[in-house]
């Protein structure tokens, strides 16, 4: 069977309701982010402060990620898509809390953040459990195609809106309708019913130490034995190295090196939304044409020729076309990976493998957001970039070396 095949009804349904969690979630993490960023820099006047802000998101993963998993797999996934965007709402009241009592204290905005963070780790690896129990495997390509669209639909729609409503207001009324879209993908998350049974792992009640070691090894000892997952993985970080890195950069090469403005900036980021939300849709389609496997590979090395594309922009039209390709082949390889990964594992392991690829990217996140910016200070940011080009080369070779003997997947799931 192909991925073309048409969802049961009662699937479709429920996928209706999970998308539009997605949808509302994401327009909230969009406003987020430029709502505590500018409500930090306003009231410290130092750039550094946004920098301390991205620092505290990482070290919450690097925090939460080493047992969270456990936990992930032994938990209904559904409970703890609900509970995390339930405590991000409840967290988020914070701010307008003590703004009430006068100024808030800066601490209290990093440890807003922090446990933001911490339910953002725990979403994730849940959300791909959850559509496992919606959707049937020959179906998960499409089903997260879709969710591709909505996250990045929504990201696309929270970053305007919530810069318009903080130019026409303030950050605070920004934050309320967070805490708002937060608390309705709650809603929408809890009224999703399984169609699909999955299994779970270990005794849910169990909490000691001794336990969750032998959980943990469990998982440990699982993701070796699977060298694909780790060749996937490999692609997957290496994705993400890009994404960091284009992040951490973009504000700073469109300044000093495009000498675009602030305008110039805007309309890059947007080619980046639209070439993300063109590169979900069309992941299917382009599928048809090449193996599943083969495409990670594909798509690397057509986000390190889009890197070229983009580092050697002397103007602002092929710089738009470089970043818009990187956020084709960025999400449509992502998606691509999660969907590999959600194959190759039993939903018992779900937890546990996402929580080791979440750690080691929040190493990551951590070291670009660090060193690149530094970087970036040193040498030219065109060189930086192209040193991406050549290590997201390298992902493809790595990734096949894990991939010897590997174990083929179903033919009805191989392609489109």
């Amino acid at each position: 069977m192909t991925m073309n095949g048409s969802l049961s009804r009662s699937a479709n349904t429920q996928l209706g309701k999970f998308f539009a969690a997605s949808l509302i979630s994401s327009i909230g993490a969009g406003m987020q982010f430029i709502a505590m960023s500018l409500l930090l820099f306003n009231m410290t006047g130092s750039a550094a402060s946004i920098g301390w802000l991205l620092l505290v998101h990482s070290i919450a993963g690097i925090l939460v990620s080493p047992w969270m998993g456990v936990y992930i797999d032994r938990w209904s996934f559904k409970h703890i898509c609900v509970t995390s965007d339930g405590l991000r709402a409840l967290a988020l009241c914070a701010l307008p809390l003590f703004a009430m009592q006068g100024d808030i204290p800066i601490g209290i905005i990093y440890a807003t953040e922090f446990i933001l963070a911490a339910c953002d780790r725990f979403h994730w690896p849940a959300t791909m459990g959850l559509i496992r129990t919606i959707v049937p495997e020959n179906q998960l390509l499409r089903a997260n195609s879709r969710l591709g669209i909505a996250n990045q639909l929504g990201m696309l729609v929270g970053s305007a809106v919530g810069g318009m409503l903080i130019s026409a207001f303030s950050a605070m009324v920004v934050i309320y309708i967070n805490i708002a879209t937060f608390a309705l993908s709650a809603v929408l998350t809890a009224m999703i019913a399984m169609v699909y049974a999955v299994k779970k792992s270990g005794d849910s009640a169990a909490s000691s130490a001794s336990s969750l070691k032998k959980d943990w090894l469990e998982g440990f000892a699982y993701m070796r034995s699977r060298p694909q997952v780790i060749g996937l993985a490999i692609i997957q970080i290496f994705g993400y190295i890009t994404l960091f890195v284009c992040n951490t950069l973009l504000p700073v090469f469109t300044e000093r090196d495009l000498k675009v403005g602030a305008t110039g900036f805007g309309y890059i980021e947007a080619a980046w939304a639209i070439g993300a939300i063109a590169g979900s849709y069309m992941l299917a389609a382009v599928l048809k044409r090449m193996k599943l496997v083969s495409y990670g590979r594909f798509s690397m090395l057509m986000i390190a020729l889009s890197m070229i594309i983009f580092l050697t922009s002397a103007h602002l039209i092929q710089a738009i076309v470089g970043y818009l390709l990187l956020g084709f082949f960025v999400v449509s390889n992502r998606i691509h990976n999660e969907t590999l990964i959600q194959l190759e594992i039993e939903p018992a392991f779900i937890g546990r493998v996402n929580s080791m690829m979440v750690m080691l990217i929040s190493y990551i996140s951590l070291f670009v957001y660090l060193g690149v910016g530094y970087l970036g200070d040193v040498v030219s940011i065109r060189w930086v970039y192209l040193l991406v080009s050549f290590l997201v080369l390298l992902a493809p070779l790595l990734e096949m070396r894990f991939m010897r003997g590997r174990q083929p997947i179903p033919q009805e799931t191989r392609s489109a």
